[in-house]
C-alpha cells in the first residue's frame, strides 16, 4: 500500500487559500521572484541562500528550486533576507524548478 504525501497536499490546500483569498501567490507560496533590467541588473526576491558566487557565476537558493546567473563582473549590490539586486553583462539566467 503507498502512502500519500502529506506535503503535496498542504502545498495544494495553501494554494487554493491564497487563490481564494486573491493574495499574492509569489509572497505566500514563497516562489522566486525575478526582474530583469535589460542584460545590466537582475533583482531577486523570496530566495533562501547564496550557495556560489564568484564575478562571472551566482547560484541562488529558493524554496523550490535554484537559480543561476552567468555573466561577466557580477557584483551583488545590496542583499537583505529575502531580495538582492545583482548588476554586471548579464549574459543568462537559469531556474532549476523542484520536481513534484
Amino acid at each position: 500500500m503507498r502512502r500519500r504525501d502529506g506535503k503535496g497536499r498542504l502545498e495544494r490546500e495553501k494554494e487554493r487559500v491564497v487563490s481564494a483569498m486573491q493574495l499574492p501567490k509569489d509572497v505566500f507560496l514563497g516562489e522566486l521572484v525575478i526582474t530583469l533590467i535589460g542584460k545590466r541588473a537582475v533583482y531577486v526576491e523570496n530566495y533562501r541562500s547564496i550557495l556560489f558566487y564568484t564575478d562571472t557565476c551566482l547560484r541562488i537558493q529558493g524554496k523550490c528550486g535554484k537559480l543561476k546567473i552567468q555573466g561577466r563582473h557580477l557584483v551583488i549590490e545590496y542583499y537583505t533576507g529575502d531580495e538582492m539586486k545583482v548588476r554586471g553583462m548579464i549574459e543568462s539566467v537559469e531556474l532549476e524548478a523542484c520536481t513534484p
